[in-house]
């Protein structure tokens, strides 16, 4: 896939036909993978002397030193794409995945089209001084693609600002993590302040499969300071649950559901199972 729809890189030959000028491409599907992968153009690698060998510099006899080789600066914004991805966290299967490559239309019902919509206008206005994000709570039944939409949305701010992003399953990314800190023989003991203040200062937080986890009063109250404080700073948050936020009324005092109200915008999927469709075309939206 050519990016240059999707960053603002231009690091290699300007009509490359592979990369469009960004100096990398995209392989959608590859075999044996749920994933697809970045890698250098062969308009950069064809005419590369130190033959993509670290640190990516060559010797310059009129100069008498070493320099940066031709392929130095699209190796240095690929490796930096390569490494806010893999921070991220986001699962292989919708890596790399952008809203272009969605059905939105009549044949995935509204709330999935209002949903792509709510996506498109954040992508687009994100560097906008004037524009002011406000989070989202993505619901309804299995398959209706609300991880796949969030998940989209991170590759798309990812791509276009290299904005630092996570996705995270709210029991096995955040609440069991944040339980390994107790244990004395965990490579995290007493690490829980630390991940805390990572998950809430991260720029855009994906929390998939909320309201799964097992309520208690710590999980309760674990989950609300983590919202709390994506509240105060402003941070983005996306949620994507099975059920109504609805159902946190009732729940630890209400606090959860109030400022879920504040910060989010929700949208009830009911739509055709998106899960099937990726089956039924391969991987391919």
């Amino acid at each position: 896939m050519i990016l240059k729809n999707y960053t603002p890189i231009q690091e290699g030959a300007p009509n490359c036909p592979q990369c469009g000028g960004v100096g990398f491409s995209l392989t959608e599907h590859v075999p044996g993978t749920h994933s697809g992968v970045l890698s250098i153009c062969h308009c950069i690698s064809e005419n590369c002397p130190c033959q993509g060998k670290p640190p990516w510099r060559v010797y310059d006899e009129s100069l008498g030193k070493m320099v940066p080789c031709v392929c130095h600066n699209a190796r240095m914004e690929l490796g930096h794409l390569e490494t806010i991805f893999k921070k991220s966290g986001i699962p292989p299967k919708y890596r790399f995945r952008t809203l272009d490559q969605t059905d939105h239309g009549p044949s995935v019902g509204i709330s999935f089209t209002i949903a792509h919509s709510w996506a498109n206008d954040l992508v687009h206005k994100w560097n906008d001084p004037d524009f002011k994000p406000h989070g989202l709570y993505l619901w309804g039944g299995p398959g209706t693609g609300k991880t796949l939409l969030a998940c989209i949305i991170l590759n798309e701010l990812i791509f276009r600002y290299k904005t630092n992003c996570k996705y995270a399953k709210i029991n096995r990314d955040f609440l069991n993590t944040l339980r390994e800190t107790y244990q004395k023989d965990s490579e995290t003991h007493g690490m829980e302040k630390t991940i805390e203040t990572l998950f809430a200062e991260v720029e855009v937080l994906v929390l998939d499969d909320f309201g799964v986890q097992k309520e208690s009063d710590w999980s309760n109250s674990k989950l609300y300071d983590l919202i709390d404080a994506r509240y105060e700073q402003e941070k983005l948050t996306i949620l994507t649950s099975n059920t109504s936020p609805a159902e946190w009324k009732d729940k630890a005092e209400g606090r959860i559901y109030s400022r879920l109200r504040e910060m989010t915008e929700e949208v009830h999927l009911e739509c055709a199972d998106y899960r099937l469709k990726i089956s039924e075309s391969g991987g391919k939206l």
